[in-house]
Parts: structure tokens; sequence; C-alpha cells
């Protein structure tokens, strides 16, 4: 082959083996963010919380911008069958504060809904207000606001602290927090304006609060929350005076047996005879009265106390002596 033909074909080669293989052409993305999956809500005194999570991609995997548009809608449900585009026509969209995160809270007056039941859902427009559709929608009985619990007031009880507060409402909340926890757990339910916690310690400063709620189809309803109060229980309860106290005369001593205590707080026994004490400190459930003389006879009583010092009433009596 000529060399002035050849060269032109050496050329093309090269310029084909540079640019690879040219496929169908791609559609331009259309930018549409994720849907929602988690949107959330609950009334709470005289709002309703939302709260949903911002997708941060698209549809194809691009990044959502921080300032992309977002619906959010809240309407009362119609009878009947749900119609998507009457809900859309006659609901509320609600303004959503500029968030620094892609967590958003918001809140929405509540009086205008009560007695109804609305529906809420969100979407975020990408450009030319394209969406990937509706979040999951949240349906909520609306009812007047709950009273928040007050005068919130703590008192010592025997291994228990116990609380007290004023609201009318079928049901309450009981949150509790201690030092080590980062923030306050559900301890409770109730259905009178009061609550005993029994699985404290004493001498270990706990905070409380308490929420009215009421029950509305699947959900609850809940009042603001009560103010917090703090308080330390002090063991100021004797245990329980001790039983099946006998007294068994021998040839040179008493000996007395009884029931143990089995309270998680005790800490020892005394022993009394006709009145006065003859024993203290006493681990197990036994004595041996090795002072006591022939011919007389001896009424014996015993206490428990706790690892706080109180001592309990003293046990029914038994009355012996050594012939």
């Amino acid at each position: 082959m000529p060399r002035t033909r050849l060269l032109p074909l050496l050329l093309a080669g090269v310029l084909l083996a540079g640019c690879g293989y040219v496929g169908e052409p791609l559609p331009p993305a259309l930018k549409r963010p994720l849907r929602v999956t988690d949107l959330a809500a609950v009334e709470r005194g005289s709002k309703i919380l939302i709260q949903f999570t911002i997708p941060r991609l698209t549809t194809e995997g691009l990044a959502v911008p921080a300032d992309a548009d977002i619906e959010l809608r809240i309407g009362a449900a119609s009878a009947g069958a749900f119609e998507m585009d009457a809900w859309q026509k006659t609901s509320d969209r609600v303004p959503i504060i500029p968030r620094d995160d892609r967590l958003a809270r918001v809140e929405v007056p509540a009086a205008k809904y009560y007695g109804q039941t609305v529906v809420i859902a969100v979407q975020v427009l990408g450009p030319k207000e394209r969406s990937a559709g509706w979040s999951n929608f949240e349906a909520l009985s609306v009812i007047p606001a709950l009273p928040a619990p007050d005068n919130l007031a703590a008192a010592d009880a025997p291994d228990a602290v116990h609380l007290e507060w004023r609201a009318a409402a079928s049901e309450f909340r009981v949150f509790r927090k201690t030092p080590d926890d980062t923030g306050f757990t559900q301890i409770g339910t109730s259905t009178v304006p009061a609550y005993t916690d029994n699985t404290i310690d004493y001498g270990k400063t706990y905070r409380y609060l308490v929420q009215s709620v009421a029950k509305t189809d699947s959900k609850y309803a809940e009042s603001d929350l009560s103010t917090t109060i703090s308080f330390t229980p002090t063991d100021k309860f004797p245990p329980a005076a001790p039983t099946g106290l006998s007294a068994v005369p021998g040839t040179r001593t008493i000996e007395l047996v009884w029931d143990r205590n089995t309270e998680k707080d005790f800490a020892s026994y005394n022993v009394y005879r006709d009145g006065q004490k003859i024993a203290e400190g006493l681990s197990a459930p036994a004595y041996s009265d090795k002072d006591a003389q022939a011919g007389t006879m001896y009424q014996y009583q015993v206490t428990a106390l706790d690892t706080a010092g109180n001592e309990s009433a003293k046990s029914p009596a038994a009355a012996t002596g050594i012939p």
C-alpha cells in the first residue's frame, strides 16, 4: 500500500483507540430527592410536633442541596376513602424553618384541628418542582390540649419514693433521670395522679417529671411535661419486728432462736431481757444467754436494725427460766 494512503488509516486508528466505545447518550438527571420514609407526628400540649429526616441524595445518587424546597402539608381527612388530590388542595402548607442538619422538627398550632383527624405528609422538591413522591402519610386524631401535671412532689416511702401531682387526666407517664443517665427514661404509667418508684437506692439523687396522656385511635395525645423536681430518698423506715422467737432453757444458759430477717437493707439484731438490752450487732438469728440465773423467770424480746440504723419494734416476748 502506498505510504501516502497508510498514514490516514493509522491516524484514524489512534483516534478511535483514544475515544473508546461510544454508547447511547444518557438521559439528563432529574435530580429528584429520595422520598421521606420516617415522618412521625404527635400532639403535645397545644402543638402538633412533626419530625422527619431530609434525604441527602437524589434518585440518581446525587447530593440534594441543603436549601432544597420542602413541601410539608397538614389537612383534615375527608370522610370515606382518602383522596390525595382533595387533601392536597385543602390542606395547609407548613413553612419549614431553615435548619443546620438533616433532621427537621416542626411545631404546628393544634387548636385549628381540635376534634378532627388530620393527615400529614411531606415531599422534598428538586429542580422544576420534581419529586420522587410523598412521604409516608401520618393520620392523627387531634383533641383539646391535655393539662400538664403540676404541683409534682416527692416523699420518702419504705424502700421507695412516692410521687403525687395534680392533673385531670385518665393516664400519666412517669419519667426519671439519675446522675448517671444522659436523659429521662419512662419508668412507669399510672391511672391516678400518684406513683411509687420502688427501684431506688437511698442516698442517690433522682430527678422526676410527669406527663398526661390520652389514647386517640392507635396513638396517644400528650400534655406538655411537668416541671422537674429533684429528690434524694432517706431511709427513715425501720425493718419489720422479728417473728418466731422461742426461748429454751438449758443447764446453765437460755438459748434463743427466731426467724431470719430477709429484707435487703437488714444489718443486725439486738436482744432484750426484761426490757434491758443484753446483746447487739448480732448477724445470726440466735443468741445464748449465759448470764441467766437458775430459779429466775426472764422475758426476752428481739429487734432488727437496718443499714441506716433504724431499729424495729420489739418482737413478741418469749418467757422462760432455768429450773
